[in-house]
């Protein structure tokens, strides 16, 4: 599998947008220190003059009288990552978007249609820099966590030949591995385990006391370059959509102006919706979630919206800011879609988009799909 990784992916479409950011030191202002302004990320030019997340913003430019502090703009990068996603589903159907400016994408299989691997991977990079203009770095291998550190190697495309996984990852520091809890990695630092090749002889049973049952296999695994985890598609099922907002900085639930930007998602597709799930994350990560009753489905898209604000402030009851929100929906007649349609199916389907500027035009009446009409 191939990992790619756009290295400081919000200062390259800072540059991309204004040329004169080139070759200079940049950060980004934090949003959650109006008061007293802080950098929040800083790139690798300022970090050479000693730049750190979190300086006073006045400390970092006495240090550095050249650097360059710039508004956040959260949403334009989740964007890019979206855009990222487009970008790699022309090439295999299988992979995961991880971190900003991060993918695990799945190339077994497709070498009859692009050739070999590694060829494959080159043309990737190319195109992806031709096509937005990103400087990406790759890393190959069977193994999902040598793949993920090879291309932070960022030498333009590394490969991990199979059988020397645990080789390459053996002189690695903990810290490079994806998603250890940092509870753990002071846990292994205390007890001396501080690269990956300390942690690849620790037998199994052993590594359950020091972390946890469940845990445990999967981490053997991954320190190994055991780990060849099966990828989810990269786009969504036919018929379904994921519509995710990233609130930043995070909000209180009453802040969240959640209606409005629902109204917006159920017009954005002329269908009508089967399933609706809302999910979201408070800033300590622990997710929720509210599923539409059929009753819901059928109200007018301007009731829905309502409805879901009010569902969102009710399941919202811890009082923490909200991180991310998602939207999840399942299109169509409000039925699953048969493998030998009914015609008389396909002619009202047909009539879907006039029932889309019908609901437009009322939003507060119920417009609904014909074969319902029938039923009733």
């Amino acid at each position: 599998m191939l990992a790619m990784w756009v290295p400081e992916l919000p200062f390259q479409l800072a540059c991309g947008r204004d040329g004169a950011l080139r070759d200079r030191p940049l950060a980004f202002l934090n949003p959650e220190s109006p008061r007293s302004p802080s950098l929040w990320f800083v790139n690798r030019l300022g970090r050479a003059e000693g730049l750190v997340p979190g300086l006073p913003m006045d400390q970092a430019l006495r240090m550095a009288p050249g650097l360059r502090v710039l508004d956040p703009a959260p949403q334009i990068w989740w964007e890019a990552q979206g855009s990222l996603g487009d970008f790699l589903q022309h090439w295999t159907p299988q992979g995961q978007l991880l971190r900003l400016g991060e993918a695990l994408v799945e190339l077994q299989g497709t070498q009859r249609i692009f050739g070999p691997l590694v060829d494959t991977a080159e043309r990737m990079r190319r195109e992806l820099a031709v096509r937005h203009g990103w400087a990406s770095h790759g890393g190959l291998s069977q193994s999902a966590t040598a793949a993920q550190i090879a291309a932070h190697v960022e030498h333009c495309l590394e490969t991990v030949e199979e059988g020397a996984e645990a080789t390459f990852l053996a002189p690695q520091p903990l810290r490079r591995l994806p998603d250890l809890a940092p509870r753990l990695r002071e846990r292994f630092h205390r007890l001396g385990l501080r690269a990956f090749g300390d942690l690849q002889p620790v037998p199994l049973p052993m590594l359950v006391e020091l972390t946890n049952p469940k845990l445990a296999p999967d981490l053997r695994a991954r320190v190994r370059g055991e780990d060849r985890p099966k990828l989810p598609l990269l786009a969504e099922r036919p018929g379904h959509a994921r519509h995710g907002w990233r609130l930043q900085p995070p909000r209180l639930p009453e802040e969240v102006a959640l209606a409005a930007r629902c109204l917006d998602w159920l017009w954005s597709d002329p269908r009508h919706p089967r399933r609706l799930a809302l999910h979201w994350w408070d800033v300590d990560g622990e997710p929720h979630g509210w599923r539409a009753t059929p009753e819901d489905l059928t109200a007018p898209p301007l009731v829905l919206a309502r409805r879901i604000q009010q569902a969102f402030l009710a399941g919202a009851t811890r009082r923490l800011l909200v991180r991310e929100v998602e939207l999840r929906l399942a299109w169509g007649l409000g039925r699953e879609r048969a493998l030998f349609e009914d015609p008389r199916n396909q002619k009202l389907e047909r009539l879907e988009p006039t029932l889309a500027r019908l609901r437009r035009r009322f939003p507060d009446r119920s417009v609904l799909p014909g074969w319902m009409g029938q039923g009733a």
